[in-house]
């Protein structure tokens, strides 16, 4: 074997150094040669499997988008959440919206309609009625037309309570009620707002207490207790 070396050392150093270069450049051809011949079966074994892989994974596709079927729907992944859960949900969604519209549309109903003015008196007259029933005086009764130059007290006309309706915040006309009344006919006549045949909603309201002096006689030496009642203003969206 050291013989064989000092031959081939013997060979390497006769060698001109052109020839050095090639016998170099043809060994390391070699060896790269043969370590691509071991990479390249289990390369092209793996290139293999992906390309079928692949392949297999474009027929499922079509095979989805062209049937629509729900079996492939169901193993779609939306952020974590099943399709069939999603849809549950916004089936559930719809209902609410659907019952709440038509919960929109049960109370819309219950308002005046602006150009029934036959309708609007006999309102006006449930709420004198449910204020006389009780402990409590109306003293006035008027529409709120929102402009100053014209006075509250004009009869209404479809146009002013349009206009009316358009220039209040709830976008209903508003009728204001004046009123005295103990504290008992104040709430009975509240409670019975929900009871009239269309709608009467308090938006605003401001009470004071007021009180009479009390009348002493002096030949008795006694007096009267004083008599107090609240003084009522409510506006009504109607």
């Amino acid at each position: 074997m050291n013989k064989l070396f000092r031959r081939a050392a013997e060979a390497w150093n006769r060698l001109l150094p052109a020839e050095r270069h090639q016998l170099a450049g043809a060994v390391c051809f070699l060896i790269a040669l043969c370590y691509g011949l071991l990479l390249w079966q289990p390369g092209n074994k793996q290139l293999g499997d992906l390309i079928y892989k692949e392949q297999k994974q474009n027929v499922r596709n079509r095979a989805a988008n062209k049937g629509g079927n729900d079996a492939a729907l169901q193993k779609l992944n939306l952020d974590g959440f099943d399709i069939q859960v999603t849809r549950r949900e916004l089936a559930r969604v719809q209902e609410s919206l659907a019952a709440l519209e038509a919960e929109r549309a049960r109370l819309l109903a219950r308002f005046v309609p602006l150009d029934d003015l036959e309708t609007l008196q006999a309102l006006k007259s449930e709420l004198a009625r449910l204020a006389e029933s009780g402990d409590m005086e109306v003293t006035a009764l008027e529409h709120i037309y929102g402009n100053r130059a014209r006075s509250n007290d004009q009869p209404p006309t479809p146009d002013l309570l349009k206009n009316a309706g358009e220039s209040s915040p709830y976008k209903r006309p508003l009728l204001r009620l004046r009123g005295r009344a103990s504290y008992r006919g104040l709430m009975e006549f509240l409670d019975g707002l929900s009871t009239l045949s269309r709608v009467a909603a308090p938006v605003w309201s401001d009470i004071t207490v007021k009180t009479e002096n009390p009348r002493r006689d002096n030949t008795l030496g006694n007096s009267n207790a004083a008599r107090q009642w609240l003084e009522v203003e409510m506006h009504l969206a109607i």
